[in-house]
């Protein structure tokens, strides 16, 4: 199944760019606190990250510039209004089984980044969600300009949502992400935007090679390349029987390259919720595109 609450069907069932083109952006700070610079260690992130969970207000944290953040443990769940300015850097776990960054009722405003290797099948907060980050109990995330590559989890290889979570994803790149079941790189069933952002060679265990959706997605601008989902929707999946609700609208995107085994569509796998496309292109999916998708995709030539 889609979702966290069982598989579907178990029985059976470009390029934007690398991490050189990341580049830093202007980031809003607020007048209650001034920009803290983080200092290029593990200490140092989980000291700035755990002040600013505790102090009033937003805070803003400035990693160092030229740095890879070599993390042995998961980074504190944040908790509270925190901006990440990430200057480029790399933020990576060490073999292990954790996860890199966990929102957990806080926002996040992350930048210029690069999250890699990060693995929640060990992580104690929504274990096996979201390899690279959470967000869960009402969080939200917004993400630009950032790479998440090489992750792992059970749902959600780069990015999982909950469904009392929202998050927004502009101008990143998921590539190289692993799910054991669904959403290679990105799972949700909370109320998710993507905008000009690439998801390519990512893979799950079940449906939904780059996207799983049980929520509210909205995809804009963005390219769903060469990725794999043996049960269906190598690129997105959308929506299962026991939990209704789930809407895509993709726009202005292209989704290709993609592939499911046998019968199952390697481009768009809608069990029983709504996609919408609109001036999209699904083409060059194998075995085909949308067909025998238990519930139609609109639009979708095969």
């Amino acid at each position: 199944m889609l979702t966290r609450k069982s598989l579907v069907r178990t029985a059976q069932v470009l390029c934007m760019g690398t991490a050189t083109a990341l580049v830093p952006i202007a980031l809003a700070t607020p007048a209650s606190a001034a920009p803290l610079p983080v200092m290029c260690s593990e200490a140092a992130l989980h000291g700035a990250i755990d002040a600013a969970n505790n102090s009033p207000g937003s805070d803003t944290l400035n990693l160092a510039p030229r740095c890879t953040y070599l993390l042995y443990t998961e980074l504190p769940p944040i908790t509270s209004p925190i901006v990440i300015n990430g200057n480029g850097d790399t933020i990576a776990s060490v073999p292990g089984t954790f996860r890199i960054l966990t929102v957990d009722g806080g926002s996040l405003t992350l930048a210029a980044a690069t999250l890699t290797n990060g693995d929640a099948t060990g992580s104690s907060i929504r274990q096996g969600e979201g390899g690279a980050i959470v967000v869960t109990d009402h969080g939200s995330l917004s993400l630009a300009r950032t790479l998440i590559a090489k992750n792992r989890a059970d749902f959600g290889g780069g990015v999982s949502v909950f469904g009392d979570s929202q998050a927004q994803v502009t101008r990143s790149v998921f590539t190289g992400n692993t799910a054991g079941v669904n959403g290679g790189a990105l799972t949700s069933d909370g109320n998710t935007t993507v905008r000009s952002s690439h998801f390519s060679e990512n893979t799950a265990g079940n449906v939904g090679g780059a996207i799983a959706n049980t929520g509210m997605l909205t995809v804009n601008g963005s390219t769903l390349l060469n990725n794999t989902a043996p049960n269906g929707g190598g690129g997105l999946a959308n929506e299962v029987t026991a939990a209704p609700g789930g809407t895509s609208t993709v726009s202005g995107s292209v989704i290709s390259g993609n592939s499911a085994d046998g019968v199952d569509p390697g481009g768009i796998y809608n069990d029983a919720g709504t996609v919408t496309l609109r001036a999209s292109v699904v083409i060059r999916n194998t075995p085909n595109n949308c067909l025998n998708s238990p519930s139609p995709v609109p639009d979708c030539r095969n």
